[in-house]
């Protein structure tokens, strides 16, 4: 918000008319030009303060008059025409003519864009030209052209671009980086442009006579005709840099044209528009494309020569005084201002908002008819307005409002002298003062107004709180003014002061030479931050001794990387943060938010905006921390679109955002400033009044007790940081009627922090109890993930956005499509949208009610193809035609059809009117055989109908249908029933003609109408085809109920055996004892056994012979659970074990625990094969050596290798050494005397050698003995016999010899005959095998007595070998 506060500017003499005035472009210096009726006419070089340059000797040419200002783009030189044809130029202080070729009055002049060229032109047609790059300007051409010369324009050296912040701010938001440039040459705490030494520049123009010619003069000086207007040239200007705009006035009217310019100067006609309008003085370029005209009527007309568009100013809701006439209009750039003055002295201005556009900010007042305003210093903080009223000149600066919070009253700044005062209760005041207000501070009694030479000291009246009155004054040249208690603290360059607001002085807090002048000074209570031009920062705290630094001063470009400059500071209350933004090192506003723990000499940052890389959407402009709470602060943000306030927890160096904190956002679209933070307020400056914005939470409560305050704030801390548990327990102990908007803040904070379960808690303390069951529901459903839980939660607070994106993150497009479909608008868009991956019969569904929706609106086309897209033609296609009376259409729709179900229903509507024969061709179209089948039967067309029954099953229910309403025809109605598929209807027709074995075989055709059939038998007495259909129906307990009931026992005993696991015990009882009387005692016991009494039916096979099947076994069998399982099994498997059913036995005693018991009757039933499986698969040691001593001495072994794995395997695995070492010593036995194999034979003796190293038995030694000698026998026996085969004679039949000295009277593997059998056979011809054949012939005479082998397990080695 700001305010124009006039200066009028004084010349020497009194009477005086302004004729003439022009700014500097880039200096903050105004030249008028004046003429006074004794002394002539003179020129007045002014500052931006409004005092004329001392020191500086004006000329003045008497009986002449100033005519033509221009000012060089860079340099201090100002050329000035004169009516008699003088040019005067002033460099540096110093003025000098020109020796010019003009003789009449200076029309025009103008530099070039850089500076390089100056053109002059005079009433008699002479157009001169000067080079003036550096000192003063010399001549390079003149022409004298004839006509006057009235408009010069010079061509654009490079595009054109936005100039102003906001303009710029779009551009860079956009992606321009020549805008990113250009906003980096401000400097962001002072606005300043910096400008560069050599500025582009471009000699050529365009110059426009008074008779409608505009020529082209190019950067040698020649002219060239390149448009003949058919009118008088009022206004020439560059658009965007290609483009010409020429306005001229012919036949009463404006026509402004836009033309496309070449390099050449030839213009082509682009875009054309015509309007009324007043004088040349009434048009100007606003920025790109746009231009302001005031036309007929007191309006202003914004024509886009881009796109056409039409704004007019002022709007419907801004007003201009009555008779008013708007006499000229000028355009600043660089605050994107528009500024009209009036015949009265009214001044209006209007700035471009984010929409693009125009509101009226700001208006005031000067004496006398305004004539002309200008712009100036542009390169400043806030441009200058040049007035001129004609008899007086005025110089307007814009300036902030001042105003002063606390929070029993509050002050606007309303004019230059006067202050506005308002308090709680809506009772007004004012403070005028006599002196022009630029400085304020307020705080409980007092009131410091300052305007940069003196401070004036204003006291509350006792008797009312908004009535102030002066209480003093006394000179001090600051221009900001902070307050506290009786303290006041200024800046005066470039210290800070320190003052009571009885003036005395308290001293300075004095700024070193490194630290550079203060650019910002704020405050929060007693602590102050200043921030210096050179990055220093500074904390003091104001005492009633003055200023008191607690810490050292910090330097930003070391604790900050790229750092350029502090665009704003402020601490909090307690003096322990202080929150920064800043400017780059290429001065570019930085768009993160800066906090520093002083304390700890700790700095964080984080990123407001909404990119998180360049180009940045906003800045921070405004930082306020609350004047009472530590902990929150308040960030005014700006972006291209609209400004924005955020407010801001601080925890433990970090800042957490305090999100929807604000219910309207209404505010946020006008032009607003922050001022202050007091909870439960955020309080701005808008539209020059301070406004009050609550937060959320305390916006149903009128009591702001300190207390409640401070809860609502713990509340919300610990909502922001985190801790939702503390915030329970908070909110809980919270009283008033703000329970529930503080609840929903919690809720949204669990949405954002997916905590479904406090989410949940918060819903119940809201009241809202469906959205609590639903939540509810939800938590302890396991098939839905937290995500949906989330989802839900969002759903229930009306964040549907966040809830469809939850989803979408869940992948649950079923839900997506539901919520959807609940919005306004929704069934439109889930129709139209292309999403593949939603639910398809949701979709559907959707498309079905937009179409009944556009039925019931009459737009019978869309929704005719919504209904085919959902697949719902049928009724309401048909309807929706019939009840407009579109039959034929209909008819034409259907014809052209191939929706089976569609056809089928015309065809019923046209049997309904008497159509049989259309009927007929439309079922037979859709293939209803069913229909086509009833409707002949309804023709007594039977033959047909009869050929159609063949085809399918509808027909012959149809058939069957007729059938049944004619007599005798019982036996095929039920027939066509079981075929077609209807066979209840077959047992009702079956029944009802008390046709049973028809019922009996209606029912036996399906199980699932076996019971029905079945009921209806045993109703008729029918017990045995009844008890078959309970059978089929797998309804046993009815079917043995029934049978109990008739005596039947043969339908008993198929009870029995179809029963499963399924009895009564009861009724086991009392069929028991009917199946023992009949001698079926095996039912009787599998009866039991099913019921669970085992040991009755055990009895029941023990006393009776009745056979024991595998089935009546396994129901004899206890399960795991059963009391007494053990000793139940072992019982029976006494009871099969014997009958001779001893694999059974051995079942039951392997299921009871006994493995060995179940070992012995397998070996009972010699089954070895049985035996070794059963060993194999248990881990009963004692069982596997039972089955290895069986199978050793019962099994043929000897030829079954199997059997051998395995009983070496069960051997081993029951540790059975001695026996394994025995088995092995059988084994070799049977490989010398079966196979005579000496190899195997040698390798088994070493394996039982290997295994009686093995046994734990300390009497194996003499075995192992034997062993050995009998492998040493066998190892010397075939070392013969390799001697022997290999020709070594000699050797063989003396290692033969030794060999039968060694066994000669010992029995063994090896005997004296084996010996000599060998010999006589492997040596024939050696001289001693005669004898040796003696000697074989008597052991073959005199056998020894062979001992008879027990071949038990128990032998021990020694008997083996």
């Amino acid at each position: 918000m700001t305010l124009y506060i006039d200066t009028k500017l004084t010349v020497t003499d009194t009477d005086v008319v302004s004729t003439v005035g022009s700014w500097h472009p880039s200096l903050p210096l105004l030249a008028i030009g004046s003429y006074h009726q004794e002394k002539g006419g003179f020129v007045t070089i002014f500052q931006e303060n409004g005092i004329a340059l001392e020191d500086c000797v004006w000329p003045i040419l008497f009986s002449n008059q100033v005519t033509a200002l221009a000012w060089h783009p860079t340099r201090k030189l100002l050329v000035v025409g004169w009516d008699g044809g003088e040019l005067y130029i002033w460099l540096e202080y110093a003025w000098a003519r020109l020796e010019a070729p003009h003789n009449a009055a200076l029309t025009t002049i103008a530099f070039s864009l850089g500076g390089g060229r100056l053109l002059a032109s005079d009433a008699a047609g002479s157009l001169s030209g000067w080079q003036a790059s550096s000192g003063a300007p010399l001549t390079s051409f003149h022409h004298q052209l004839g006509d006057v010369i009235t408009h010069i324009t010079f061509c654009s050296p490079q595009p054109s671009s936005e100039s102003s912040i906001r303009g710029l701010a779009r551009a860079a938001v956009a992606g321009d980086e020549n805008a990113l440039d250009a906003l980096a040459a401000w400097r962001p705490r002072t606005t300043a442009r910096m400008r560069e030494g050599i500025q582009p520049d471009n000699h050529s123009c365009y110059a426009a006579q008074d008779n409608g010619v505009i020529l082209y003069i190019d950067s040698s000086g020649s002219c060239t005709e390149v448009l003949s207007a058919p009118g008088s040239v009022i206004f020439m200007g560059i658009i965007s840099n290609i483009y010409l705009l020429v306005a001229w006035e012919s036949g009463g009217a404006l026509s402004l044209t836009r033309f496309l310019t070449a390099e050449d100067g030839i213009l082509s006609s682009d875009t054309h528009v015509r309007m009324s309008a007043r004088n040349g003085q009434s048009i100007v370029l606003c920025g790109n494309f746009y231009v302001a005209v005031i036309t007929g009527g007191n309006l202003i007309r914004i024509w886009d020569s881009e796109t056409g568009d039409n704004d007019v100013l002022p709007n419907e809701r801004e007003d201009i005084a009555s008779g008013d006439t708007l006499t000229s209009i000028n355009y600043c750039s660089l605050s994107d201002t528009l500024c009209c003055g009036t015949s009265q002295g009214n001044i209006y201005f209007w700035r471009r908002d984010h929409r693009n556009s125009w509101k009226l900010i700001s208006s005031t007042t000067v004496k006398g008819t305004v004539k002309e305003v200008s712009w100036g210093s542009e390169g400043l903080m806030n441009p200058l307005l040049h007035v001129n009223c004609i008899t007086s000149v005025y110089l307007l600066r814009e300036q902030p409002v001042c105003w002063g919070y606390s929070p029993n009253a509050w002050m606007v700044q309303k004019s230059a002298h006067e202050i506005a005062v308002l308090n709680d209760a809506n009772i007004n005041s004012s403070i005028k003062s006599t002196i022009t207000v630029r400085a304020l501070a307020f705080q409980d009694q007092y009131v410091a107004l300052g305007d940069g030479k003196e401070v004036q000291i204003w006291v509350c009246n006792k008797d009312n709180e908004i009535k102030f009155t002066l209480l003093r004054s006394f000179p001090w040249k600051t221009d900001v003014l902070i307050i506290y208690n009786d303290i006041l603290v200024g800046v005066v360059t470039p210290h800070i002061e320190c003052y009571t607001i009885t003036g005395t002085s308290l001293g300075i807090l004095p700024s070193t030479e490194g630290e550079g002048e203060p650019i910002g000074i704020t405050n929060t209570n007693k602590f102050i931050v200043i921030a210096s031009m050179d990055g220093t920062l500074k904390l003091a705290e104001i005492t009633k001794k003055g200023l008191r630094m607690p810490y050292p001063p910090k330097n930003c470009y070391q604790m900050i990387e790229d750092f350029g400059e502090v665009m704003r500071a402020s601490v909090n209350c307690t003096g322990r943060y202080i929150c920064l933004s800043l400017a780059n090192a290429g001065l570019a506003p930085d768009p993160r938010l800066y906090l520093w723990d002083v304390a700890n000499d700790v700095i964080t940052n984080s990123l407001l905006s909404e990119n998180t890389s360049p180009p940045f959407q906003s800045v921070p402009i405004a930082i306020v921390w609350d004047a009472n709470d530590p902990r929150i602060v308040a960030v005014h943000m700006r972006s291209v679109d609209f400004d924005r306030i955020h407010l801001f927890f601080c925890h433990e160096g970090s800042l957490f955002e305090y999100k929807n904190w604000c219910s309207s956002q209404e505010l946020f679209t006008l032009d607003f400033m922050l001022c202050a933070l007091s909870t439960p307020y955020v309080v701005v400056l808008s539209q020059q009044n301070i406004k009050k914005i609550i937060m959320r939470e305390f916006e149903d409560s009128t009591d702001h007790e300190d207390a409640g305050v401070r809860q609502v704030l713990d509340f919300l801390y610990y909502i922001m940081t985190g801790h939702l548990e503390k915030a329970v327990v908070v909110g809980t102990n919270i009283s008033g009627s703000k329970g529930s908007v503080i609840w929903d803040s919690l809720a949204k904070e669990c949405v954002a922090r997916k905590r479904p379960d406090v989410g949940a808690v918060c819903l119940g303390k809201m009241g809202n109890i469906k959205g609590a069951l639903m939540m509810r529901k939800a938590m302890n459903d396991n098939d839905i993930d937290d995500t949906c839980k989330v989802g839900i939660l969002a759903l229930n607070l009306g964040m549907t956005d966040e809830a469809e994106l939850l989803f979408k993150e869940a992948q649950r497009p079923d839900l997506i499509t539901r919520l959807v479909a609940a919005k306004e608008g929704g069934l439109n868009e889930i129709t139209t949208s292309g999403n593949d991956g939603e639910n398809v019969l949701l979709v559907k569904s959707a498309q079905h009610k937009l179409a009944k929706v556009l039925w019931s609106n009459g737009e019978t086309g869309s929704a005719l193809k919504l209904f085919e897209s959902a697949g719902t033609l049928v009724p309401h296609v048909p309807r929706m035609l019939i009840a407009q009376g579109q039959a034929p259409a209909l008819a034409q729709y259907v014809s052209s059809s191939n929706d089976p179900t569609l056809i089928t229903w015309w065809g019923h509507y046209l049997e309904s009117i008497g159509d049989l024969d259309g009927a007929l061709e439309a079922y037979g179209r859709a293939h209803d055989f069913g229909e086509q089948t009833r409707l002949l039967c309804h023709m007594n067309k039977l033959e047909e109908a009869e050929k159609l029954c063949q085809k399918n099953k509808p027909a012959m229910y149809q058939m069957a249908r007729f059938l049944e309403m004619q007599p005798d025809n019982t036996e095929k109605v039920v027939k066509l029933y079981i075929k077609c598929g209807a066979v209840t209807s077959a047992i009702r027709v079956a029944a009802e003609a008390t046709a049973w074995n028809l019922v009996w075989r209606a029912g036996s055709a399906s199980a699932t109408h076996a019971l029905h059939a079945a009921s209806i038998l045993e109703n008729a007495g029918q017990n045995e085809q009844a008890i078959a259909l309970y059978q089929k129906a797998g309804k046993p307990h009815m079917a043995l109920k029934l049978a109990i009931n008739c005596g039947d026992t043969n339908a008993m005993i198929a009870a029995v055996e179809s029963l499963g696991d399924r009895v009564d015990p009861e009724q086991a009882h009392i069929l028991a004892s009917y199946l023992r009387e009949a001698d079926h005692h095996s039912h009787a016991a599998a009866l039991l056994a099913t019921a669970g009494k085992y040991e009755e039916a055990l009895d029941i096979v023990e006393q009776s012979a009745t056979p024991l099947s595998e089935d009546l076994s396994e129901r004899l069998a206890a399960p795991a659970g059963t009391a007494g399982r053990d000793a139940l099994l072992r019982r029976l498997a006494d009871v099969l074990g014997g009958r001779g059913l001893y694999h059974q036995a051995a079942k039951r005693l392997a299921h009871a625990g006994d493995k060995a018991g179940a070992m012995r009757w397998l070996m009972r039933s010699g089954d070895a094969d049985r035996i070794a499986t059963f060993a194999a698969a248990t881990r009963d040691r004692a069982a596997q050596l039972m089955a290895a001593d069986y199978l050793r001495r019962h099994s043929d072994w000897r030829t079954r290798p199997d059997l051998t794995r395995h009983i070496l395997h069960f051997y081993t695995r029951a540790k059975a050494y001695n026996k394994l070492a025995a088995f092995y010593a059988e084994c070799a036995k049977t490989e010398v005397d079966e196979y005579g194999n000496y190899d195997k034979a040698l390798e088994a003796l070493k394996e039982a050698t290997r295994c009686l190293s093995k046994s734990s038995d300390p009497e194996t030694g003499v075995q192992t003995m034997a062993l050995q000698e009998q492998a040493a026998f066998v190892k010397r026996f075939l070392d013969m016999k390799k001697s022997l085969e290999a020709g070594e004679l000699n050797a063989g039949i003396t290692s033969g010899q030794q060999l039968l000295r060694a066994v000669s009277g010992r029995s063994g593997l090896v005997t004296e005959e084996k010996v000599l059998k060998l010999i006589t056979l492997l040596a024939p011809n050696h001289p001693d095998t005669p004898q040796f054949e003696l000697q074989l012939k008597a052991l073959q005479q005199n056998p020894e007595e062979k001992s008879l082998s027990t071949d038990s397990p128990d032998q021990s080695i020694e008997e083996i070998i």
